[in-house]
């Protein structure tokens, strides 16, 4: 499929799952045999994917999408970033729906460098796979502070290889309101405006399914204005963070749903990818994560329309 809103509504379709591991590898949260490795750069990078790859392997046949955040690789210099090109490459190769969690936003020329880096095919350049391209990516998170401007070139390389992205509207933190709920001349705030602008860049970007290739990331800590925001974007595939360790729960989600289920992928990191602190199981910390990502799967397809 081309389309990446096609290609998400199937993957959740197979998986039965509207669930989206996120890959947050703390140091001081790794299981102690990992946390062993992380003082040498070398073992860091290792210590890193072996994370990564494992959670991966515990939850690849029961959700659609993983969403490794480039910050918790990028802290760690070279080492992290090649191990994030190996997690990312990981899911990508085991049939994941790989999101990631980057949320550029810059100027024009700026924008279309970090298009170019992080979705650009290699063949479209005509050269042989890079080992070193940022990714493999089916999506990215984004920061439209810029306007347009900012997005255009990530819309452009999405129409080209049949990726899509997630555009930051109304996110779960709790500092949000001090910038997205400023009410503006037309009685708006500033989240609903960008929800109306989201909406209208990705009205060419729809697929068979309906669903655009032009996502809105919107916090499951609002559970109140959810479906608000599906009646400004009613063709966009949500990206709902702040489930679990935030606060948000499975029924709270309820108004981000289209009326045929579809249309939304949520997101928890800490509350699966650490289970293993919470059971007290350092040695099954992969059967952890998928014990709390089954419990998830059920949570959440219990209050699916």
């Amino acid at each position: 499929m081309d389309n990446f809103g096609d290609r998400l509504s199937a993957a959740i379709e197979e998986k039965k799952s509207v669930a989206v591991i996120g890959i947050d590898p703390t140091l001081d949260r790794l299981p102690p045999a990992l946390q062993e490795m992380v003082d040498d750069p070398v073992n860091k990078q290792d210590a890193l994917e072996i994370f990564g790859k494992g959670i991966i392997d515990a939850v690849k046949d029961i959700v659609p999408a993983v969403k490794p955040n480039i910050a918790f690789f990028e802290a760690h210099g070279i080492a992290g970033l090649m191990a994030y090109i190996t997690v990312c490459a990981h899911a990508h190769s085991n049939g994941l729906i790989v999101v990631g969690d980057v949320k550029r936003g810059d100027i024009g020329s700026t924008a279309a460098a970090y298009a170019a880096g992080l979705m650009r095919a290699p063949a479209k350049a005509g050269k042989l796979a890079n080992p070193f391209q940022i990714g493999p990516h089916d999506c990215v998170t984004l920061n439209p502070y810029l306007g347009y401007d900012s997005i255009g070139p990530f819309i452009d390389e999405a129409q080209e290889n049949g990726q899509g992205m997630y555009i930051l509207v109304k996110t779960s933190n709790p500092s949000s309101e001090e910038l997205q709920d400023l009410k503006l001349e037309n009685g708006q705030t500033v989240a609903q405006s960008t929800a109306r602008l989201v909406n209208i860049w990705g009205k060419a970007m729809k697929g068979k399914s309906g669903l655009s290739s032009v996502g809105a990331v919107v916090g499951a800590t609002h559970p109140e204005e959810l479906a608000m925001y599906r009646e400004l974007m009613p063709d966009t595939p949500f990206l709902i963070p702040g489930y679990g360790a935030q606060g948000g729960t499975a029924e709270g989600i309820k108004g981000a749903y289209r009326k045929d289920g579809t249309g939304v992928l949520v997101n928890a990191s800490r509350s699966v990818i650490f289970a293993w602190q919470k059971e007290n199981s350092p040695q099954d910390w992969q059967g952890a994560a998928r014990r709390a990502a089954e419990v998830m799967n059920q949570d959440l397809n219990s209050a699916r329309p």
